[in-house]
């Protein structure tokens, strides 16, 4: 894994096609960076439930978004999706035919890593920006 920091920003059209594009590039990057398999297997999901999170509910809005990968200084791995959509998503109670599971795995994910998520505003589009940082040296 690389000692210094990095990141990686790219843009995702908000269409169900661009999803597995947009796992395909995380994968790409991180695997580059010479992270374990399970950061990003885990953080390929994560994207993965992200980004279809922005094709289901934002897309009218943000017909794109904006994933970022980061590795800090400090070690952590931080995951970023960004939308033009102010509404700020919450795992629903319980799952419906069409849907629901997605914040909730996400945060399992990251609370079985030992990580944290946060919704902030995006001044810039008046969306909203999801950041998932993981730790990646044993908690």
């Amino acid at each position: 894994m690389t000692s210094t920091p990095v990141r990686h920003d790219f843009p995702v059209i908000s269409t169900p096609g661009h999803v597995p594009l947009a796992r395909h590039e995380t994968a790409k990057v991180l695997a580059a960076w010479g992270l374990s398999d399970q950061i990003v297997d885990t953080s390929c999901l994560i994207i993965t439930e992200l980004v279809t999170n922005v094709v289901q509910h934002a897309a009218v809005v943000s017909p794109t978004a904006t994933v970022t990968v980061t590795v800090e200084e400090r070690g952590d791995l931080v995951l970023a999706v960004a939308d033009a959509h102010p509404f700020k998503p919450k795992p629903l109670m319980a799952a419906h035919d069409s849907g629901g599971r997605g914040l909730h795995l996400v945060n399992a994910l990251v609370h079985e890593a030992g990580g944290t998520a946060e919704v902030v505003p995006d001044a810039t589009t008046g969306g909203k920006q999801i950041n998932i940082r993981l730790p990646l040296a044993p908690t």
